[in-house]
């Protein structure tokens, strides 16, 4: 079974569809309860934000599985597979919209300033303090009140308000150096680095691409990458073709050709000894277990 694709209208709980497909919000225990917490693999075409305030549980993101617990606010955005593992009186908020929503009001480049939305390596989550709690939640509060109310420009004021949340929320991301490096520096080049991967993967694999875009050599982009994430940089750039692979062959109905077609891989048979050395099964046999 493929997993669907949703939009947001398709994902609405409540009567507010006032901004039809491009924004909602709801609380997250209604949500839950509403949608039965959706425990089968999904895949958003849309940006979410949830940020729980008690409770925990256990949600799959992009085939990894993370802890839901209070003061923890994931980021998702779009093409990305979602599932709920297990849910415990969870409690919170879910913000759903789109790019066109935002771009509205803000340039679209600038959602992606924001440190949950522009890297292949860093964390989905953060995890608000006390304080962060308590500066970030009046503020979905807000939002809640706006959306429910048919007051004019609410879209205006919804954009306003949703932008404050990721600003105040990107505050606690930076705060912490999910890249454990001692100099600063070091840790902002593979991030610079992280993000070209993701945009150039499927036409530049080679390390010496990188360092070319980057202005530094191929030997001093691997020794701080190394340094940084205890990878290569051959394997950062792995990493991400992997894992759009399994987001292809997870969501998409095209053939295991079509697939290593579309990645760019100069035949089949290639792309399936790349995908089996790194995955340890052949594509079709991760096709075929991924759901079971």
């Amino acid at each position: 079974m493929k997993p669907k694709s949703y939009n947001i209208g398709e994902l609405r709980c409540n009567n507010f569809d006032k901004l039809g497909n491009d924004f909602d919000m709801v609380r997250l225990e209604d949500f839950m309860q509403e949608t039965h917490g959706f425990y089968f693999p999904h895949r958003h075409n849309y940006y979410m934000i949830l940020v729980a305030t008690s409770g925990a549980g256990r949600q799959l993101i992009d085939f990894k599985t993370y802890d839901v617990k209070a003061g923890r606010s994931f980021f998702m955005y779009p093409g990305m597979i979602h599932a709920w593992e297990e849910v415990q009186d969870l409690k919170g908020y879910l913000i759903f919209f789109t790019d066109h929503f935002f771009a509205q009001r803000y340039h679209f480049d600038s959602l992606l300033t924001f440190p949950f939305f522009n890297t292949s390596r860093g964390l989905p989550y953060v995890d608000l303090d006390e304080n962060g709690l308590r500066e970030i939640v009046p503020v979905l509060d807000l939002m809640l009140n706006e959306y429910s109310s048919s007051e004019e420009k609410m879209a205006s004021a919804l954009r306003s308000l949703l932008n404050v949340a990721l600003i105040k929320a990107a505050r606690s991301y930076d705060g912490v150096d999910y890249y454990g490096a001692e100099d600063k520096s070091r840790s902002e080049l593979v991030k610079r680095f992280e993000q070209l991967v993701d945009q150039h993967f499927l036409d530049k694999r080679l390390v010496k691409d990188y360092a070319k875009l980057l202005h530094i050599s191929p030997n001093y982009l691997n020794v701080v990458v190394k340094e940084v994430t205890d990878k290569s940089a051959g394997e950062i750039i792995r990493d991400r073709v992997m894992l759009e692979a399994k987001r292809k062959l997870t969501h998409e109905k095209k053939t295991v050709a079509e697939i290593g077609f579309d990645l760019n891989f100069k035949d089949t048979a290639y792309f399936c000894r790349f995908f089996r050395k790194y995955q340890g099964a052949s594509p079709d046999k991760f096709r075929k277990n991924i759901f079971n």
